[in-house]
């Protein structure tokens, strides 16, 4: 009985995102001394890492990520500034929508719940604003399209890229303590 109760808590206590709000008043850049070393210690294995070391950053990219496709992607990179304790959320459109002046998301799940998310202010607000939307929607195991060129294109439809665009925004969280 003892090992059936440890394995329930075990299987539980792995999915540490899927039920979470995200709380709009933690939104912070910040990161702390532990959140940085569970970064390192625990996480950053699973990303490819870029050292930027003339803007003293790296960019951590989800190593299992789509990076080529003849469709829109939307990847995510985690960017740590260690000389100021922050972290950003920077979104990367493949070139399907890099040439647009702004990414617009609609999103549709079950029980009739649909809306839009839109990407004007590529800043480090508007860009974690944009992501964090798109993964509430994620949640809700919402399809997604965005509008290129007037068309709606399916768009985050592999769970190989809504589980890297997940996963990203989780780690991002717990290293700015949003979760």
């Amino acid at each position: 009985m003892k090992y059936f109760a440890f394995l329930l808590i075990l299987m539980t206590s792995c999915k540490l995102d899927r039920d979470k709000t995200v709380d709009r008043e933690k939104f912070s850049f910040k990161t702390g001394d532990d959140t940085e070393l569970f970064f390192k210690n625990v996480r950053q294995s699973y990303y490819d890492l870029e050292e930027n070391k003339v803007a003293k950053m790296n960019v951590f990219r989800y190593e299992d990520r789509i990076k080529e496709a003849g469709h829109p992607l939307l990847n995510l990179a985690i960017v740590v500034n260690y000389t100021r304790d922050e972290a950003y959320l920077l979104v990367e459109p493949n070139e399907m929508l890099r040439d647009q002046d702004k990414v617009k998301i609609f999103w549709k799940a079950e029980q009739n719940q649909q809306g839009e998310i839109i990407l004007e202010n590529y800043n480090r607000e508007g860009m974690l604003e944009f992501a964090s939307q798109v993964y509430e929607a994620m949640l809700k195991r919402a399809g997604f399209k965005v509008e290129i060129h007037g068309a709606k294109v399916p768009v985050l439809q592999d769970p190989t890229e809504r589980e890297a665009f997940r996963i990203t925004v989780a780690d991002y969280y717990r290293l700015t303590r949003i979760y």
